[in-house]
């Protein structure tokens, strides 16, 4: 029997080793991050406080002004509001936020979304909570919460959103995860979303049919909800999990123990 010296031992554990770390076990963190409490500001685009590392930032293709508003077709800068407890909202160019609200993310007089960009690198969200919404308090034409979840496929340095047709999105880099009717009337407002796509960059849209059809969804400038928080799983290349440390362990202790009993000679 030949002896196993150690240089068969370094292309075995090599080996090994590129199996155990070149798999797709790894660790992955999940979070829940209250964007409510952790976007404080006023603004059109804020850093946000909290875990994982968020920017945020409005979106609107409203268009005309506050008294002459109108629906256009691409999407300009808005600014997110905070309403403490019932969310954040956004308020676009021809929509005054001093008025009465509810000054929500909604789909009258155009599309309003917020960008949530993960500044640590990608994440896939599981779902989403909203506060204040059109199912719960219908007020004047708002009477429903039909809302779209996107996410940016299309590589680069990440989306331009200003200029960016509505009509276009879909075509353009954006990936639709999913159109979910009527999320006030889910148990806790609380909206799962089923997708295994990681990006760092995040469109959270009032409904437009711009996003495609499905049962319970109608345009109709109807609905209007503010965001409370998000959730999802941050995936981390770099650590394995324990599992695969403990059988990389084991086998190279096997062949340690290997190598001391082989018998010497050819």
């Amino acid at each position: 029997m030949k002896t196993i010296n150690s240089k068969h031992i370094g292309k075995s554990l090599a080996t090994l080793a590129l199996a155990m770390f070149g798999s797709s076990v790894f660790a992955a963190s999940t979070w829940t991050q209250n964007l409510q409490a952790d976007c404080s500001l006023d603004a059109h685009s804020q850093s946000c406080s909290g875990s994982p590392a968020v920017t945020l930032s409005g979106w609107s293709t409203g268009a005309g002004t506050i008294a002459s508003p109108s629906a256009g077709t691409s999407f300009a800068a808005a600014t997110v509001y905070n309403w403490g407890s019932a969310g954040l909202g956004v308020v676009a160019t021809n929509e005054d936020a001093s008025a009465t609200g509810p000054h929500a993310a909604d789909n009258r007089f155009g599309i309003d979304a917020m960008l949530v960009k993960f500044t640590g690198g990608p994440v896939s969200l599981s779902s989403l909570t909203i506060g204040w919404n059109g199912t719960d308090n219908p007020a004047g034409s708002y009477t429903d919460s039909d809302l779209s979840v996107l996410a940016w496929t299309g590589g680069g340095s990440g989306p331009t959103m200003a200029g960016s047709s509505l009509a276009t999105l879909l075509s353009s880099g954006w990936t639709l995860v999913g159109n979910y009717a009527n999320v006030g009337g889910n148990a806790g407002n609380s909206q799962s979303i089923s997708t295994s796509t990681f990006s760092s960059y995040w469109l959270i849209s009032a409904y437009s049919s711009a996003y495609g059809t499905g049962t319970g969804l109608g345009e109709g400038a109807s609905d209007a909800f503010k965001l409370l928080s998000i959730a999802g799983s941050t995936g981390d290349s770099k650590v394995p999990e324990p599992g695969s440390i403990a059988l990389l362990g084991l086998g190279l202790l096997g062949m340690v123990a290997l190598r001391r009993h082989s018998p010497k000679g050819a």
